[in-house]
């Protein structure tokens, strides 16, 4: 194999680490938590709801993360925002759950486990008592459970009914205003080579990657591509530049577009002017092909 097969092949390996990561549990569970962004900003009011999205907050010694919070008089929602393809199985009071796709099992921590501690943090954070808050998982991707849902865990589209049906006010608008303030200020923001940080700057140099090495496998045809878009420009905004047939005209042929030529049957005669008015020197019979070609002036 040669160095060009090579290099026409160095793209392959960026595509699959690309179609790899597409795959993964992390991307598809950002799909899902994007999902729900989507839904709770268009369907929640504003003026009732403060939404929080993927919040790095302090516990103790270290941090924990939030999907989504809503905060409103009604509670402060801890949503919790899960893909999982196939069936899934497995109860609240259920340390694992199961899920099976494709033939295969797989086990993951029960969210609503998971969830309740994020609400004990928020809790010794925001020095609030456990009935201000309402925990929610939210399962998205799923063929369905083998049994009923669990407690706490809803489907997407369940989820902003769920939140309306909050009708008792647990909070103040002063608490409400205060535990917002203090979220907010304990936000802790991700360093470039923190767990998300690595992530982002994994999948930026994935993606400039598989650019680069796309544009080596491929520089000719890419040349080609690029100079045929510009050709296609050119013509709608020049075509009297170019023939018929795209080719572009020589600078003799747009020379002599531009001369003005008359040729005289009765005497025999042909004359051609440039546009300043200089007599051309062309034979006699390329001065009448000129005349008579119908893109000139003719006599």
């Amino acid at each position: 194999m040669n160095l060009q097969s090579l290099i026409h092949l160095a793209w392959i390996v960026p595509l699959v680490l690309l179609v790899s990561y597409i795959g993964s549990p992390r991307f598809l569970g950002n799909m899902g938590s994007t999902r729900v962004r989507r839904i709770l900003g268009s369907a929640l009011e504003k003026n009732r709801y403060t939404i929080l999205h993927d919040l790095v907050l302090p516990s103790g010694g270290g941090t924990f993360h939030v999907d989504h919070l809503v905060i409103s008089r009604y509670g402060i929602c801890v949503i919790d925002s899960i893909h999982r393809s196939g069936w899934i199985s497995g109860t609240e009071v259920q340390a694992r759950w199961r899920q099976q796709s494709w033939g295969k099992s797989w086990y993951f921590d029960n969210p609503v486990h998971t969830n309740y501690l994020r609400v004990q943090a928020l809790e010794r954070l925001l020095q609030l008592p456990n009935s201000r808050f309402h925990p929610m998982v939210v399962l998205s991707g799923h063929r369905g459970f083998k049994k009923n849902l669990p407690t706490g865990v809803l489907e997407v589209k369940n989820l902003v009914g769920r939140i309306r049906s909050l009708g008792r006010e647990v909070l103040s608008a002063e608490e409400a205003d205060k535990a917002l303030l203090c979220i907010q200020k304990s936000i802790v923001k991700p360093g470039l080579f923190g767990r998300a940080g690595r992530w982002k700057l994994f999948r930026l140099l994935l993606f400039v990657v598989l650019v680069a090495a796309s544009v080596m496998a491929y520089h000719d045809q890419l040349q080609q591509f690029l100079a045929g878009m510009q050709r296609h420009a050119d013509m709608r905004m020049m075509p009297e530049k170019f023939h018929r047939d795209g080719l572009p005209k020589t600078e003799l042929e747009l020379w002599e577009d531009s001369l003005i030529c008359a040729y005289s049957s009765d005497l025999g005669r042909c004359s051609c002017y440039e546009p300043g008015g200089a007599k051309a020197r062309l034979t006699a019979a390329r001065c009448q092909e000129l005349a008579e070609r119908g893109s000139v002036l003719k006599q």
